[in-house]
């Protein structure tokens, strides 16, 4: 069932899933586009308390010295609740053997009121409302949550540390970041001050985004001698997601500096490589330093220097079995849900069919920009990675990526290859294309069609937005945007900004990256790093 909205006087009842949720108009925080992400957190919890929680050894040991039958159901925590639409759906459509309660909180009396009254008319008797600020009750109730979510308006930062105390051992922690443009690289400070990562501003951005998020939480838990194991993480719209468990152990803790890494990014070619910051001894419990750098001072390909970014995770994402119950419950008792044929088994599908191994990947178009040549089917390069031995697959995160375990000269002399036989030609000496068609390739780059090119149909992998402006609401208490006012004093803006003719005195920040073509005709100014620096 999709999302409905129908007025009446000052209230507007909004119909989602099994829910329907009553609030005062522009009151309190409703955003139909997260939407799917509340349909995956209803299946990932479903999927979770069936198949880890009720039948956690421990947990059922627990049971029978108590003199019970079966594990309680899940105790859920909604830190951030407002309306208080995902803890009613979570009442509705989850099992009722599987939940034993569900705790909505939020700080705000208006929200925590406009809960009361979608709890009551929706008649949840597991639901408990709670006013109080999300990060004391979390302290308060240290291991007290079997699953905690935390899904704010912008960063999760300042809700991670009391997050990974509040769940038990083994429970469910499930985190939202709508941050995305500080994640992606747009805000470098902002985004290492607050997730303790160098963000890299690249095709890969999304996926790394998430590895940082990842990073990040595993880092909070570590304090408090726990560790993280991604179930399930995706970036959709303009947020990312993961759902991770949570466990105690400190010699776990001590491996974890083997599942993160920095990354070195090309300046010129954009080829990466990563690097661990520790390695695991097989058979012990020891930790040596991680060698490198994987790259010389200069990249072997451009000859260019390198950006370095994270420290990300640079273990798996997601868990396959996990997945795979997911997709079982939406293709079966979740089918009723609004996103599930549209969105979520196309997105599922693609995150199980992702090479668990292979962080960040590259994307066609931009490598053909590279070199300035049309962009080759994708299926011809998938089959020329494929027939030079090594694995590849797509990126839930972009269309026409290419993740692999192909080192980054295969896929370059793939590029040249694909360049050559359609006669491209070298505009400029001494650029990056002219470096990158100069070399050789090493190997011979066979395009002949590879069964396990292509992929399996009858799924939609990249679906279209539902509604045209799909995107963020603005905050909760904020004026409702005026239709074209927006337009009008941006129209004013630019009809009052000063012309400034004269651009040559600005560096020309695409000539800087070997990328502007347009020689004198170009606007602004045309200087060598080198000769800049001199000067």
């Amino acid at each position: 069932m999709t999302a409905a909205s129908v007025a009446a006087d000052d209230v507007t009842a909004v119909l989602e899933g099994k829910a329907e949720i009553l609030f005062k108009k522009d009151a309190v925080f409703y955003n139909k586009v997260q939407e799917l992400n509340r349909d995956l957190t209803i299946t990932a919890i479903t999927c979770f308390a069936r198949h880890h929680h009720l039948t956690d050894p421990k947990l059922q040991r627990w049971a029978e010295r108590e003199g019970r039958d079966k594990v309680d159901g899940v105790r859920i925590l909604e830190a951030l609740g407002a309306t208080g639409l995902r803890s009613v759906r979570f009442s509705k459509e989850i099992p009722e053997d599987l939940v034993s309660k569900i705790t909505c909180n939020d700080m705000s009396e208006e929200a925590v009121i406009s809960m009361k009254r979608n709890i009551e008319h929706n008649n949840c008797t597991n639901v408990t409302p709670s006013l109080e600020d999300a990060c004391v009750l979390m302290m308060k109730n240290k291991g007290g949550f079997d699953v905690v979510d935390i899904d704010p308006y912008g960063t999760p930062a300042p809700f991670l540390d009391t997050a990974v105390q509040a769940i038990r051992p083994g429970g469910l922690l499930c985190v939202t970041a709508t941050d995305l443009s500080v994640l992606a690289g747009n805000h470098i400070q902002a985004c290492y001050g607050k997730y303790g990562g160098m963000p890299l501003k690249r095709v890969y951005c999304h996926e790394f985004a998430l590895r940082l998020l990842l990073a990040c939480v595993d880092s909070h838990a570590n304090r408090y001698s726990r560790y993280v194991v991604p179930l399930f993480s995706y970036k959709s719209d303009f947020y990312v997601r993961v759902f991770v468990r949570v466990f105690q152990s400190q010699r776990e803790v001590q491996r974890t500096s083997s599942r993160r890494s920095y990354v070195y990014d090309c300046v010129g070619c954009h080829s990466f490589h990563l690097q661990k910051l520790g390695t695991h001894i097989p058979d012990t419990q020891q930790i040596s330093p991680g060698r490198g750098p994987p790259v010389d001072r200069t990249c072997v390909e451009c000859g260019k220097d390198f950006y370095i970014g994270g420290p990300i995770w640079s273990d798996p994402m997601h868990c396959p079995d996990f997945l795979e119950k997911m997709l079982e419950h939406c293709r079966g008792d979740g089918g009723y849900l609004g996103t599930a044929k549209q969105r979520m088994d196309g997105l599922l599908t693609l995150a199980a069919e992702e090479l668990p191994h292979s962080p960040l990947f590259y994307e066609l178009s931009s490598l053909s920009k590279t070199l300035r040549t049309t962009c080759p089917p994708l299926q011809s390069v998938r089959s020329a990675i494929l027939n030079a031995g090594y694995q590849v697959s797509l990126s839930h995160a972009c269309p026409k990526s290419i993740k692999t375990t192909a080192p980054p000269s295969l896929i370059w002399d793939i590029m040249r290859t694909w360049a050559r036989q359609n006669g491209v030609r070298v505009r400029e000496e001494d650029c990056i294309q002219s470096k990158l068609m100069s070399r050789e390739c090493s190997v011979t780059v066979d395009f002949s069609l590879h069964e396990g090119a292509a992929l399996k149909v009858g799924v939609v992998r990249y679906p279209p937005n539902p509604e045209p402006n799909w995107g963020p609401k603005s905050r909760a208490g904020k004026r409702p945007r005026v239709e074209g006012k927006t337009e009008v004093k941006q129209k004013k803006k630019k009809k009052d900004r000063p012309h400034n003719p004269d651009l040559k005195q600005f560096p020309c920040r695409r000539f800087e990256e070997n990328q502007c073509d347009l020689g004198e005709e170009c606007r602004y100014k045309h200087v060598p790093k080198e000769e800049e620096i001199q000067s």
